[in-house]
């Protein structure tokens, strides 16, 4: 019985069930993507179901103006400038202009779709989305992607 049981668990452990976080599965638009037109949300797939009153998801735009979008590392760039962002900002609570309220799109057993929706259109500039959530497990997570709006 007790094989049993210790089998039944290494397996589960083995294929991660255990182990599972919730990560971003997609997003859209998708982490470093650049949007013609701003869009009026954003959407994010979570691979399982959230906490969403525990949970905090924030948009600041980045103060970064020099960043050629052709060039080969600004993906990195931009990254890096998030990272930091994130530590210095993701913690706080009076900025209520930045944080964005998660509408609940779609919640199964398997996933969370959420939808933040911007009181107002996006100017052009890089913006980071940042997210520290609580799954339906307990676990906490926390992360960030950029995207950029640039009208032609």
């Amino acid at each position: 019985m007790i094989r049993r049981l210790l089998s039944v668990l290494l397996v589960a452990l083995i294929s991660g069930g255990v182990l599972a976080h919730a990560e971003l599965r997609t997003s859209e638009p998708a982490a470093g993507a650049v949007a013609e037109t701003a869009p009026e949300e954003v959407v994010l797939t979570f691979s399982e179901p959230l906490e969403t009153l525990f949970s905090v998801f924030k948009v600041y735009e980045l103060d970064v103006t020099d960043v050629d979008l052709t060039a080969a590392d600004a993906e990195q760039r931009l990254n890096g400038l998030a990272a930091a962002l994130v530590n210095d900002v993701l913690e706080l609570r009076d900025d209520g202009d930045e944080q964005v309220a998660a509408e609940l799109v779609s919640d199964d057993a398997t996933t969370a779709e959420l939808s933040l929706q911007f009181p107002e259109a996006l100017a052009d500039g890089h913006y980071v989305v940042m997210w520290r959530v609580l799954s339906i497990d307990t676990h906490v997570t926390q992360d960030f992607f950029v995207f950029s709006v640039a009208a032609e």
